[in-house]
């Protein structure tokens, strides 16, 4: 994206993109009623990259980041950045490994300095390994006990068996003990790099300081490539149950392929989502709440990635009332099929679509986040127009119709609570 203003205006954002001479590709948009930077170094790595053997290392190797370089201790990271008032945090999904902080502008280049330290060069001392790995296997025993957390992770299990995309990010706690600080050093330098990442600010950021103490400090890294990402289709339609008798509610996940997040019917997909489960106005929050009582919390969902996506719906309802749901749900999603969403329906959902994307505007990390993301699926950032755009074209029938395409029997089903598979062999199948 070439460098320059938008079409706000003078008083709106301003772009600029510069690719250093170390092939990292700098993209920045200053919003001038900000007086802070948020600063996100994005690899498109993540856990579908991880290998068979050390599943949840993308996940371990986020975390040891911040565990020290040779230079500096984990103690002495977190006190420089709260002595500059900056918050640096990270998280890893699917397909991307993200390390962020927020901060001042007038210290931006302390802190991007701090920043480009830390993940140029993380030690991962084996000492720090050892605590960090007892850390990330209470993270996974605790999602395990976690029924909504459990039932999402084994919604993608049911989806990708036995495929990286189907793993937890965090791994197991076998895979996350088998890992040695040799492996990881090894799998950092050969995948984390300038070639295979960006740096994304906005804020009160000034790109050409920016890109001098990125370049300062990444220009001599590794020479890093993205590791091979094989395509991983859904599977056919499968139920995974954790069976806990002592619980005395069914926590379920089920989902219907829909399509990778490049595919422009993406903002039609979120319309559709809107409508059957994104607000208490849509289809299924009426039904199964508001007419029968049958749940207190229901809601459907969309993951995206870059060669598949999910179009999900997930409830929590007393063991009793469960199969009372599932008809319902299917009840529901007949009556789209056959009768289709109105004009004031439709409307009604995209005004909320719309607005999510303006809102989600209002947060600096969003923004950032949003042009990491695009940059990476689409090989470039999306402007925010272009976006509003795309759903002020958007007539009912282009949701009407992908509704018709995308609900379909055959859901893939995770589910946690005193409860069988056979269940919920109706909606499977």
């Amino acid at each position: 994206m070439p460098a320059g203003a938008s079409n706000l205006g003078p008083a709106g954002p301003v772009f600029q993109s510069t690719v250093l001479p170390c092939g990292l590709t700098v993209l920045t948009e200053r919003l001038p009623w900000l007086r802070s930077v948020t600063l996100g170094l994005a690899f498109r790595i993540g856990g579908r990259d991880d290998p068979a053997e050390l599943a949840g290392c993308a996940h371990l190797v986020e975390h040891m980041v911040f565990k020290g370089t040779a230079e500096l201790d984990a103690r002495t990271i977190a006190v420089e950045a709260e002595n500059r008032g900056a918050e640096l945090n990270a998280f890893t999904d699917k397909e991307m490994t993200v390390f962020h902080g927020r901060f001042p502008g007038e210290l931006q280049v302390e802190v991007t300095d701090l920043l480009a330290r830390i993940v140029a060069a993380p030690a991962f001392d084996p000492a720090e390994l050892a605590k960090e790995q007892g850390v990330v296997i209470e993270e996974i025993r605790s999602a395990e006990d976690d029924p909504g957390s459990k039932a999402f992770n084994l919604l993608t299990e049911a989806c990708w068996p036995d495929t990286p995309m189907g793993w937890s990010i965090a791994g197991t706690p076998e895979t996350v003990a088998r890992a040695d600080s040799a492996s990881l050093r090894r799998l950092y330098a050969s995948r984390y790099g300038c070639a295979t990442g960006v740096a994304v600010a906005t804020g009160a950021v000034d790109h050409e300081a920016l890109c001098r103490v990125l370049e300062d400090r990444l220009g001599s890294g590794r020479a890093a490539r993205l590791p091979a990402r094989p395509a991983e289709p859904l599977a056919g339609p499968a139920i995974r149950v954790k069976d806990r008798p002592e619980l005395s509610q069914v926590y379920a996940c089920l989902a219907l392929p829909a399509f990778s997040y490049p595919d422009p019917r993406r903002h039609a997909l979120s319309v559709l989502n809107t409508a059957l489960g994104g607000g208490v106005s849509s289809r299924l929050f009426q039904r199964l709440r508001e007419q029968e009582g049958l749940v207190y919390s229901v809601s459907s969902f969309t993951d995206l990635f870059e060669d598949s996506g999910l179009l999900g719906v997930f409830f929590v309802a007393e063991r009793a009332r469960l199969e009372r749901c599932l008809a319902v749900l299917g009840e529901e999603l007949d009556r789209v099929r056959r009768d289709r969403f109105d004009a004031e329906e439709f409307e009604r959902a995209r005004t909320m679509a719309r607005s999510s994307v303006m809102i989600g505007l209002e947060s600096p990390v969003g923004r950032m986040l949003r042009m990491a993301r695009t940059h990476h699926l689409l090989g470039r950032v999306v402007p925010v127009e272009e976006t509003l755009d795309a759903y002020a074209r958007l007539e009912p029938g282009d949701v009407n119709r992908l509704a018709g395409e995308l609900l379909t029997d055959g859901f893939r089903i995770g589910a946690v609570g005193p409860v069988a598979a056979e269940d919920f062999r109706s909606l499977a199948g």
